[in-house]
């Protein structure tokens, strides 16, 4: 547990007889402000905010205007406040990309788009596998909870199918999320000796993601390029895995016709997160794909305040927030502008009001405060991939605490701290919310996945605590469900043109929970203890520094 208590640190910060003045202080976070720059960074003339694209760049000029003004200092040592990220853009030709299930020396040919997409194309332009196929549940071995989907089948040099994007709902939430990670799962399933890999969606999952909502975030460009760590390795690449594709409702009936268990059985028993059977299907499964790579530079943003500890100023807590959306793609209902107000113009606005708020302290905290906009993170966190893994900051990371959001169409009374049960990092953000009259809400949503969807995980990958900060789903106002709201927003808006600054947006909620991270890490930048994962904890074994 972190040693300084919030008012503690208040008192030893500025003393005795000016101990209120840091809370007092927040109240100077407006929702005017924030506003103000949800609604300049959601216009249509910033054009989405497509990592590479003129409308991002654009944003984060205004970013770095912003940084700029405040007085903090470039994070980037040629003092331009940009850090270069290197990305790889990866465009499969459908033409020239097939998948073929064999039985009985029937061959039947699927179609893209229709049937199938490929996906992970980052490594190469041109792959294939061809092999029998082996159905592994969730394609999850899990010796922490005693669970492995791989027991009792052979799946060396065979095609894994697994069910994408689920995990055992007996996991906790975030160690859940860890396992729906589909990179996990081309790793589990590469550790088995497996050479392609196949994923099927229940049919739960299906409402969640709608095939052609699939479709169209791919053809907007969603997770369709990759970190070029150095000249000669791609970030997140499973080496091993030639191909790997996920299917629609008819690919994955072709794909299960004639077995037993029927593809019916096995979402029946999957239905809720509960256990599947694994078995060998009686199929034979070709995937080839080409494709067009192409050379895309994004910059992420880099704020700093230094810290005022001769010694802690050494250390850095890193505050982010992503910039970049979706730009420019197919239209709905007239509109092609993917604006992303909410995911993420309105977590950088938060970032934004509260890096003012701390430039604004007569002293600073004890340890330096980067405030980083990141590129990228719709492209699966690139932009904080490449932060964390090599930061041009002259010191090291000691936590990082992420938005993503920070703003709702309805009024609301808690904040979700992501990630909260793994570290140090816990007991401030229960504090915190205490101090501001807040609640402190679990994930309402475990099946999301949340944790490892927004940058903080990029940073808990390389071993940094971290948490990942939102609004919650608890109202005061009579009738009103904010979680119902939110999920008929995530099926409805989110990731769509009608995710503008139009929305009837609740400033003031903002404002608050702009308090709320903004006190989070006053606190940890002036105690003097480093952040710590909790003994034992599942992440801090993985990705902790020994």
């Amino acid at each position: 547990m972190l040693a300084v208590a919030l008012e503690s640190v208040v008192i030893a910060q500025y003393g005795p007889q000016t101990n209120l003045l840091p809370l007092d202080s927040l109240r100077s976070i407006r929702p005017e402000a924030i506003r103000a720059h949800l609604e300049f960074l959601a216009d249509d003339a910033l054009e989405g905010r497509a990592t590479g694209s003129r409308g991002y760049d654009v944003a984060a000029k205004y970013v770095r205007a912003q940084f700029a003004s405040l007085g903090l200092k470039s994070g980037v040592r040629d003092g331009s406040y940009f850090q270069s990220v290197a990305l790889r853009r990866t465009e499969v030709d459908p033409l020239a990309s097939s998948l073929a299930i064999e039985s009985g020396g029937r061959k039947n040919k699927l179609a893209y788009n229709k049937d199938y997409i490929v996906l992970d194309t980052h490594a190469h332009t041109t792959g294939s596998v061809s092999a029998p196929v082996v159905f592994a549940g969730y394609g999850v071995t899990a010796p922490d909870f005693h669970y492995d989907d791989y027991s009792g089948i052979d799946v060396k040099g065979k095609i894994v199918v697994s069910i994408g994007f689920a995990a055992p709902a007996s996991f906790p939430a975030t160690e859940r999320a860890y396992y729906m990670d589909g990179d996990v799962k081309q790793q589990i399933a590469r550790d088995h000796g497996a050479v392609g890999m196949i994923l099927i969606s229940t049919p739960e999952n299906e409402l969640r993601f709608k095939w052609t909502d699939v479709l169209r975030e791919v053809k907007v460009g969603y997770n369709s390029m990759r970190w070029i760590e150095s000249p000669d390795r791609t970030y997140g690449i499973v080496d091993g895995i030639g191909a790997c594709a996920l299917l629609n409702r008819s690919g994955s009936e072709t794909r299960f016709a004639g077995e037993s268990p029927t593809l019916a059985e096995v979402f029946s028993e999957a239905k809720g997160g509960g256990k599947t059977r694994s078995f060998a299907l009686h199929k034979t499964v070709s995937v080839r794909y080409k494709a067009r790579h192409t050379p895309v530079s994004s910059p992420n943003v880099v704020g700093v305040l230094p810290g005022s500890d001769p010694e802690l100023r050494r250390e850095y807590v890193v505050f982010t927030a992503h910039v970049d959306h979706l730009g420019i793609g197919p239209a709905v209902d007239g509109d092609n502008i993917y604006n992303g107000a909410l995911d993420n113009a309105a977590g950088t606005a938060v970032m934004l009001e509260v890096a003012r708020w701390f430039a604004a302290q007569p002293v600073a905290p004890k340890r330096s405060v980067a405030f980083v906009a990141l590129t990228g993170e719709e492209e699966f966190l690139l932009g904080s991939a490449a932060f964390a893994n090599q930061s041009p900051l002259d010191g090291p990371i000691v936590a990082n605490i992420n938005v993503d959001g920070g703003a709702t169409t309805v009024p609301v009374r808690d904040v979700v701290a992501f990630g909260e049960e793994h570290s140090t990092l816990g007991p401030v953000a229960r504090q915190a919310a205490s101090v501001l009259h807040m609640e402190l809400s679990s994930d309402p949503m475990p099946e999301e996945g949340g944790f490892i969807r927004s940058d903080q995980y990029s940073f808990v990958r390389t071993g940094v605590p971290a948490l990942q900060l939102d609004l919650g789903f608890k109202s005061d106002q009579p009738g009103v469900d904010p979680l119902a709201v939110t999920k008929k927003w995530m099926v409805t808006i989110c990731h769509s043109p009608k995710d503008d600054a139009s929305q009837s947006i609740h400033y003031e909620s903002s404002a608050r929970f702009a308090r709320y991270a903004a006190l989070i890490t006053f606190s940890t930048a002036n105690d003097p203890r480093r952040p710590e994962w909790n003994e034992g904890d599942f992440f801090g074994k993985r990705f902790a520094k020994r």
